[in-house]
């Protein structure tokens, strides 16, 4: 199994749920979550930083998880990313 914590910054709270709403509404989740060897997709609100959402990812393994990048739907997320996140954190588990 793969884990991934992915950890999104953006300016301000506003900033934050427009960009999850933009995510929710472009279908990513649910695209992502019917992935072959996906196992879990979940993005979570700080309670600590307005400015700060957590994406919990674990994959069948790295290959499955290689292949997402691939795919359409996280094209889409990189093009929303864009407008709202300034900053990015990878953490592999």
């Amino acid at each position: 199994m793969f884990n991934l914590l992915v950890t999104y910054k953006t300016k301000d709270a506003e900033a934050r749920q427009a960009f999850y709403d933009e995510v929710l509404a472009a279908g990513i989740p649910e695209a992502t979550r019917s992935e072959e060897g996906n196992l879990r997709y979940d993005f979570f609100f700080s309670m600590e930083r307005d400015n700060e959402i957590l994406l919990v990812e674990t994959w069948k393994d790295k290959e499955s998880q290689a292949l997402h990048y691939e795919q359409p739907h996280l094209k889409k997320l990189v093009e929303i990313k864009g407008k709202y996140v300034l900053e990015t954190g990878f953490e592999e588990l």
